[in-house]
C-alpha cells in the first residue's frame, strides 16, 4: 500500500469516525427534546412515565444495532401504548421521592435519637427506589409484550426492584450512569447542556447495559410471578 493510499484511508476512516460520533450527537439531542416534550404532554408529572418508556424503546433499538430508528414516531407510539401504567408509575415514584425528601427534612426539627432513626430509615427506602426506578422503563415496556394479563402497579416495582437487588453491579452502573452524568455537567461548568442532552447520554448508557447484562425473559413480570407461585 502506497503512502498516499494509506494516508487517504486514514482520513477517510477519521472523517467516518466524526461524522458517526456528530450523528450520534444528533440522535440524544432529538431524544432529550421528545423526551421533553412528551413529558410536558402528560402534564409533567404523568407524562414522565410514558416518555421515560418511549425515550427507553429508542435506546434500546440504538443498543441492538438499529440506527434508522424514528425517534419521534417510537416515542410517541410508545406513550400513547404505556400510558396507563407508565402514569401511574411516574406519579407514584415523584410521590415517594417527595415523600422521602420531605420526611428528611422534619425529621431535623426531631430529638437526636428519633431524627437519627428516621433519617435511616429514608435514607435505606431511597436506597431501594434508587435500585428499582433504572428498571422501570424496561420492565413495564417488555411487559406489554407478554402473553399475560396486564401487571399491576405494585408487581411493576416489585419486579423492578427483585432485578436491581438480583444485579447488583448493574444496578450501582445505572445509578452512576443517571446521578453521574448531571452532576458530571454541573461539576464542569456546562449546566447548560442539561437542557440539551441532560437525559439523552443516561439513557442510551443504561439501555446499553441492559440490553446486554439482561436477558429479556428475565424482565417479565410473568415470569417473575411463575417462579414465585
Amino acid at each position: 500500500m502506497s503512502p498516499r493510499t494509506s494516508g487517504t484511508g486514514l482520513g477517510g476512516g477519521l472523517l467516518s469516525g466524526v461524522d458517526a460520533l456528530l450523528h450520534l450527537a444528533v440522535q440524544l439531542v432529538w431524544l432529550n427534546l421528545w423526551w421533553t416534550l412528551l413529558t410536558l404532554r402528560g402534564g409533567v408529572v404523568l407524562g414522565l412515565g410514558p416518555a421515560s418508556v418511549g425515550a427507553h424503546a429508542v435506546a434500546s433499538a440504538w443498543a441492538r444495532g438499529e440506527r434508522d430508528v424514528d425517534v419521534r414516531a417510537t416515542m410517541c407510539a410508545r406513550w400513547r401504548a404505556h400510558r396507563r401504567p407508565a402514569s401511574a408509575a411516574g406519579l407514584l415514584s415523584a410521590a415517594l421521592l417527595a415523600s422521602l425528601a420531605m420526611t428528611w427534612w422534619l425529621s431535623r426539627s426531631q430529638a437526636p435519637i428519633p431524627a437519627a432513626v428516621t433519617q435511616g430509615l429514608v435514607l435505606l427506602a431511597a436506597l431501594l427506589l434508587a435500585v428499582t426506578l433504572p428498571y422501570l422503563a424496561l420492565v413495564i415496556a417488555r411487559s406489554a409484550d407478554a402473553a399475560a394479563p396486564p401487571a399491576r402497579l405494585s408487581h411493576l416495582f416489585a419486579t423492578g426492584l427483585a432485578l436491581g437487588m438480583a444485579r447488583p453491579v448493574l444496578s450501582l452502573a445505572l445509578i452512576v450512569i443517571w446521578l453521574g452524568w448531571p452532576l458530571a455537567l454541573l461539576a464542569s461548568g456546562w449546566p447548560g447542556l442539561l437542557p440539551v442532552i441532560g437525559v439523552g447520554v443516561p439513557f442510551a448508557a443504561s439501555a446499553w447495559c441492559l440490553e446486554r447484562a439482561l436477558p429479556r425473559a428475565a424482565a417479565n413480570p410473568a415470569s417473575v410471578r411463575e417462579k414465585a407461585v
